[in-house]
C-alpha cells in the first residue's frame, strides 16, 4: 500500500520541465537585477566611507585645536571655580532639603522594619556583604525621617556584619555609633562588650560589663562567667596605664628638676589612706 504521507511530501517537491524553465528564467533575470544593484550600492558605501572620513578629519581638527587654546593659570582656575559654584548650586536645587510628615516617617519606618528582616535572612545565610549593604540604605532612610531608634538598630546590626567580616575597628565604631542614638541600648552594650574583650581592652570591657548588669539583667546572665577573667585583666591593665603614666611624669619631672640639682629621687610618695599620695621631701637621696 502506497505511503499517502509520502505521495503529498514528495508532490509538493516535485516540478515538471515547462515550469522548472520558466523559474530558470526568471532567476537569471533576478541575478542580473541583484548585481546592479550590488554595484550601486557598492558605490554608495564608498561614497558614505568617504563623507565619513572627511567628516571624522574635521572633528579630529577642531579638537586639536581646542586642545591646544592658550589657557592661563589664573583663567583656569576662575573656571573651576565657576564650575564649583555650578555645581554647588545645582546639586542644591536637585536635592532640596524636605521636611517630612509624621504619615511618610511611618511609612519610611514600616519599610525598614520589614527590610531589615530580609537583611537578616542574608545574614544567617552567610552573606553579610550583602546584608551590610541592605543595612547602609536603610540607615540613610533612617537618617532622613530622623528615626533614632531605627538608626541605632541598624548601626548595631552593621557592627554585627563587620565583626563576622574580621574588621573589627569599624565594628566598634559601629556599636558606639549605636549608643550615640540610644546609650541604653543593651545590644549594642554588648556586643561592645565583647568586641573590646577580644581586642584586650580589658579596662573599658570591664565598665561596659558592670552597665551592662544594670541595663539588662537577662542579657548579662549569659555572660556572667567573663566576670571574674574581666576583673583581674582589667586590674592588671589599669596598673600598667598607671605605671607608664607615672614613668613619663617621673622622666618630666626629672627633666625640670634636673635644673636645680634634684630629681624626683628626693620625694617619697606614700598612700594617704584616701585614695591618694602624700609627698615628703627626703635630702638624703
Amino acid at each position: 500500500m502506497e505511503n499517502s504521507n509520502e505521495k503529498e511530501e514528495y508532490e509538493d517537491c516535485y516540478e515538471d520541465q515547462n515550469e522548472k524553465e520558466k523559474n530558470e528564467t526568471e532567476e537569471n533575470n533576478n541575478k542580473n537585477e541583484n548585481n546592479i544593484n550590488e554595484t550601486e550600492k557598492e558605490e554608495d558605501k564608498e561614497k558614505k566611507e568617504l563623507n565619513n572620513e572627511q567628516e571624522e578629519e574635521e572633528e579630529q581638527k577642531e579638537k586639536k585645536e581646542d586642545k591646544y587654546i592658550p589657557y592661563t593659570i589664573k583663567q583656569a582656575q576662575e573656571k573651576s571655580k565657576e564650575n564649583n559654584n555650578n555645581d554647588n548650586s545645582s546639586s542644591d536645587e536637585e536635592n532640596p532639603k524636605t521636611v517630612l510628615t509624621e504619615e511618610e516617617k511611618k511609612d519610611i519606618e514600616e519599610k525598614i522594619i520589614n527590610e531589615r528582616k530580609n537583611a537578616g535572612v542574608l545574614y544567617k545565610n552567610g552573606e553579610y556583604i550583602q546584608a551590610l549593604n541592605t543595612y547602609n540604605l536603610l540607615l540613610k532612610d533612617a537618617k532622613k525621617a530622623e528615626l533614632k531608634e531605627q538608626c541605632c538598630i541598624l548601626n548595631c546590626n552593621k557592627g554585627i556584619c563587620f565583626n563576622k567580616l574580621n574588621e573589627y575597628d569599624k565594628a566598634l565604631e559601629s556599636f558606639k555609633d549605636a549608643l550615640k542614638y540610644n546609650k541604653d541600648y543593651s545590644k549594642a552594650l554588648c556586643n561592645k562588650m565583647l568586641l573590646l574583650n577580644k581586642k584586650e581592652e580589658y579596662l573599658e570591657a570591664y565598665e561596659d560589663f558592670k552597665r551592662l548588669k544594670t541595663l539588662d539583667y537577662n542579657l548579662w546572665e549569659n555572660y556572667r562567667n567573663l566576670e571574674g577573667e574581666l576583673s583581674y585583666k582589667a586590674e592588671i591593665q589599669k596598673k600598667k596605664m598607671t605605671d607608664e603614666m607615672l614613668g613619663k611624669l617621673k622622666d618630666m619631672g626629672n627633666s625640670i628638676l634636673g635644673k636645680f640639682g634634684l630629681s624626683l629621687n628626693n620625694f617619697q610618695m606614700t598612700p594617704n589612706g584616701q585614695g591618694g599620695y602624700s609627698i615628703q621631701y627626703n635630702n638624703n637621696k
